[in-house]
């Protein structure tokens, strides 16, 4: 098996010794393994596009936006393998990917190939989420070189010096061709947020579908009662936001605000407006099979 490792060494600080055990890891499972370094962003989604042959797996070694990039220059039949290093790893935490490079190396190499639908915003792909609104005001507030010494605190400190901003731009969302006013908004492919957090309990990765949810009230008690429902799992019971599953999602440019900045998988990815639909094919992650029969059993009826 030819294993193509990309590995982002600004991602959570660097980690250069984890990335040695799993390639020591990959190498005893009897993997060919070849290790490319990324030097900036978007390096590894062109780095990948240049290629002729990319392996028979590509592996992404860094956080949910090294994940990403990888994603975006990924061949439709090679699968992605995940080895998080990142800040957040939501991803990893979504699918329940291993720490340890030793159990990392055996997915990777013996796990199965699951079927995953990522989201496409304005011809690239994502895998977790869209944000638009605060949301997206807070990755873009992030301070990376408080990231790159604090981790998550640097998303925390964000959040904060956002809220003043919160109801002062309302957005229009056509959502399967049905027209929503809101706040903000998280456009979700993923259950998780943020870590450990439960986001939405209606999306699902394996799903050719998205989950919306909207934030309707302008009023700052409103962002605080959803923030605090979050590490509960309940921000979809708060009153006023508004969870709806769609394919086709275009969100307008409000009135004033032509820079409006958008997020996707936790970094920014350009202004409104926004085309966000389900990609047109699913990819292949390597994950456990215990995750995939996880899955398998959230989609059977009943």
């Amino acid at each position: 098996m030819k294993v193509l490792v990309v590995y982002n060494p600004a991602a959570g600080g660097g980690r250069e010794a984890l990335l040695k055990q799993l390639v020591r890891a990959l190498t005893a499972r009897h993997a060919d393994v070849e290790v490319y370094r990324t030097r900036a962003p978007g390096d590894a989604t062109r780095h990948l596009q240049e290629r002729a042959h990319q392996g028979d797996v590509v592996v992404a070694v860094g956080g949910d936006g090294t994940t990403n990039e990888v994603l975006n220059g990924l061949a439709g039949n090679v699968p992605l393998g995940i080895f998080a290093t990142g800040t957040a790893n939501v991803l990893a935490r979504e699918l329940a990917l291993p720490k340890h490079p030793e159990q990392a190396a055996d997915v990777i190499v013996q796990g199965v190939s699951m079927p995953v639908w990522p989201g496409d915003l304005n011809g690239r792909r994502f895998l977790m989420w869209v944000g638009v609104g605060y949301d997206a005001w807070v990755v873009q507030a992030t301070d990376l070189t408080v990231k790159r010494r604090f981790g998550k605190l640097a998303y925390v400190l964000a959040m904060f010096s956002q809220i003043r901003r919160y109801g002062s731009q309302r957005y229009r969302f056509l959502l399967d061709g049905r027209e929503y006013l809101a706040y903000s908004a998280v456009i979700a492919n993923a259950r998780h947020y943020g870590g450990s957090f439960i986001l939405t309990r209606q999306a699902d990765l394996t799903r050719p579908a998205l989950q919306v949810l909207l934030f309707t009230r302008p009023d700052r008690g409103q962002l605080l009662k959803c923030l605090l429902a979050l590490p509960f799992g309940a921000m979809e019971r708060v009153p006023g936001v508004v969870s709806v599953s769609a394919r086709d999602i275009q969100v307008a440019v409000p009135p004033g605000g032509l820079d409006e900045p958008l997020q996707a998988d936790g970094d920014p990815a350009g202004v409104l407006p926004a085309a966000v639909t389900v990609a047109e094919r699913p990819v292949l992650v390597r994950v456990p099979a215990a995750t995939a029969a996880r899955f398998d059993a959230r989609r059977q009826p009943g």
